[in-house]
């Protein structure tokens, strides 16, 4: 669906494989294999009984930091919900693990997500991006994409270098908001360690978002379908941001594809 401020690809949850669940383990993580339909399902259910629920989309770039990091490994341990957000982790899955595990997008599950909050009448809240000015640009996007969506609750924190502090005047008006959902877009592995730092005292449902709230607002573009087809939206990526992005994928990438590589062999010389 394309708009004159922002383009937003999303694949319809209809065509998705219903009924997927179970975990398979890529480097130091375990990545849950859910299809979007069960998991949307799963998330509204876990808001209505106010359970607990730190849900994180893991890429190349996430899975790598855990495998290096075991303080960061420990994090996604104790999340509920690791989710296959870059093709990279379902080829895994596929490959290594034997496992079919669908691919969900943080835009498609964000967006699947207002839709059933709308429905279901759950109170959402968004905390993080670049500055004020992009989370309301998000904001109004996000109202035009799903109508009836309310956002009862909205900041941009001032950036801060790992670990991230909350403001504890943040904490009680979010609080105050009495959310059922909270959208974090504070990047990775920033949020990640925010969320688990902060779980306690946040709504039920704690979302890593990511990016997202960057395309929402405009300010970085969605690879087209077909770049998203080829598993190329890495390089899509690379090419809007080339000096922040380079040395994360010089870093990460050819040394993921290597631990792939090599354990597809062992799995196929068993």
């Amino acid at each position: 669906m394309a708009t004159t401020s922002v383009q937003i690809v999303l694949r319809g949850e209809a065509g998705i494989m219903t009924g997927l669940s179970g975990w398979g383990k890529v480097l130091a993580t375990q990545v849950r294999i859910q299809s979007l339909p069960s998991l949307l399902n799963e998330l509204v259910s876990r808001a209505k009984r106010r359970q607990p629920t730190r849900l994180y989309l893991s890429n190349v770039h996430m899975l790598m930091e855990a495998n290096d990091n075991a303080d960061f490994a420990a994090v996604l341990a104790r999340s509920e919900f690791v989710l296959a957000d870059g093709k990279p982790v379902c080829w895994w899955q596929r490959l290594v693990n034997g496992e079919v595990c669908p691919q969900i997008r943080g835009i498609d599950l964000v967006l699947a997500l207002c839709r059933r909050a709308a429905a279901e009448e759950l109170r959402v809240g968004i905390y993080g991006g670049h500055d004020a000015a992009d989370v309301q640009r998000a904001v109004s996007r996000l109202k035009q994409v799903v109508p009836g969506l309310t956002i009862y609750y909205q900041h941009a924190p001032i950036w801060q270098p790992l670990p991230a502090s909350a403001d504890p005047q943040q904490l009680a008006t979010m609080q105050a908001a009495d959310l059922d959902i909270l959208l974090v877009a504070l990047g990775c592995p920033k949020q990640e360690v925010w969320i688990d730092q902060y779980s306690s005292q946040l709504p039920p449902i704690q979302l890593g978002m990511g990016a997202v709230i960057d395309f929402l607002s405009g300010r970085r573009r969605q690879a087209p379908r077909w770049v998203q087809l080829l598993a190329l939206e890495w390089l899509f990526r690379w090419l809007q941001e080339p000096r922040r992005l380079a040395p994360r994928y010089l870093r990460h990438n050819p040394r993921f594809l290597i631990s792939l590589c090599r354990a597809w062999w062992q799995q196929r010389s068993r």
